[in-house]
């Protein structure tokens, strides 16, 4: 019997995953029903999956005849969304970040670590095998002891949202924990440790898009460091010119070497310290975008992953315990920025 898909907001980014559900995993799952109160959008869904039910409030979805639901809503609505559906005894793919204050997120690990429901976060990078290369590198101890870990990205401004809510810190938490909390459970994820303080920078000088107090920053620099005493490090900025080929790159530094990405190629390149040779070692690693909003690595996959562990009763790779500390350091660093201080992150 198939899995009943359920799906609330359904802007970019929830018809991306109604179109991988219905086109990929239709074997397993299929969509059912969706929760919009935008026209456009709901056309957009059924020419995709035609004859599906149509709601316009997420409880009457939440306690309909389905066995999973799909959250893509602004980020401040995920934890109250979040704790409705598994009250209601539905499992749970709910976008990051994991919530916007610390608050938020502690309430919701409390609840999913108490539920035999899936809840699987939308960290796709985490299921993409580029990645995972780097995580297997680094187990290996193709680098030695990690030391250092870093991330940059020097990009274009947001995209629109509803609302403007992407704009407002109340609503989104903030940019970096909107868009980096990616990048920091990725990072948390290679280094195997825990945050444990944050010092950061940041500021808006460019996208003055809603103004006033909580207008999100454009271009912030991070520094943090791990309870192992491995430190990192991220730069963000948000009115790049549009380069060509990458805009993101990230790696992490042993004591006998260098993982780097070379993401426009799906490669990475390591660099052994004392090597003789002076060229990187190259992966090319076999991992594909996805064929989703904004086609990131891992996109497809998390898809499948989400069908197949509550069809197997399988623990993800990345529940709220896996991922909360990536959104902690986000909330923590924009903490910094705002007091100008080193932020301990407990």
């Amino acid at each position: 019997m198939r899995l009943r898909i359920g799906f609330i907001g359904v802007g970019a980014m929830g018809l991306s995953h109604v179109k991988s559900i219905h086109e990929r995993c239709a074997e397993h799952a299929e969509v059912v029903a969706i929760c919009s109160n935008n026209d456009a959008n709901i056309q957009k869904v059924l020419a995709v999956a035609p004859g599906i039910r149509v709601y316009h409030d997420e409880k009457e979805l939440i306690h309909s005849e389905l066995d999973a639901i799909f959250v893509s809503t602004p980020n401040f609505t995920h934890v109250p969304l979040a704790l409705e559906i598994l009250k209601a005894r539905k499992h749970l793919f709910l976008e990051k970040a994991v919530g916007i204050n610390r608050e938020e997120c502690l309430q919701l690990l409390d609840v999913a670590d108490k539920t035999d429901q899936v809840l699987m976060i939308g960290h796709e990078l985490r299921y993409s095998a580029y990645f995972q290369k780097v995580k297997e590198l680094v187990d290996a101890g193709e680098i030695g002891k990690p030391q250092m870990v870093w991330c940059r990205e020097f990009r274009g401004p947001f995209s629109k949202k509803s609302q403007d809510w992407i704009q407002d810190s109340r609503k989104s938490g903030g940019a970096l924990v909107d868009k980096n909390c990616h990048h920091f459970d990725l990072m948390n994820w290679w280094v195997g440790s825990r945050p444990k303080r944050v010092c950061a920078f940041g500021g808006n000088a460019v996208g003055k898009v809603i103004g006033g107090d909580y207008q999100v920053l454009d271009h912030a620099t991070v520094s943090f460091e791990y309870e192992n005493n491995v430190r990192g490090t991220l730069q963000l900025c948000m009115f790049a010119p549009d380069l060509q080929g990458e805009d993101l790159e990230m790696g992490i530094i042993g004591d006998k070497g260098i993982i780097q990405t070379r993401i426009s190629k799906i490669q990475l390149l390591v660099w052994k310290r004392n090597a003789e040779k002076k060229e990187p070692i190259v992966y090319d690693v076999a991992a594909k975008k996805g064929e989703g909003w904004g086609n990131h690595l891992g996109f497809d996959e998390i898809h499948e992953a989400f069908i197949q562990a509550i069809r197997e009763k399988k623990r993800p790779l990345t529940t709220v315990r896996d991922c909360i500390d990536g959104t902690l350091l986000a909330i923590a660093a924009e903490e910094s920025i705002k007091s100008k201080g080193i932020v301990e992150i407990h």
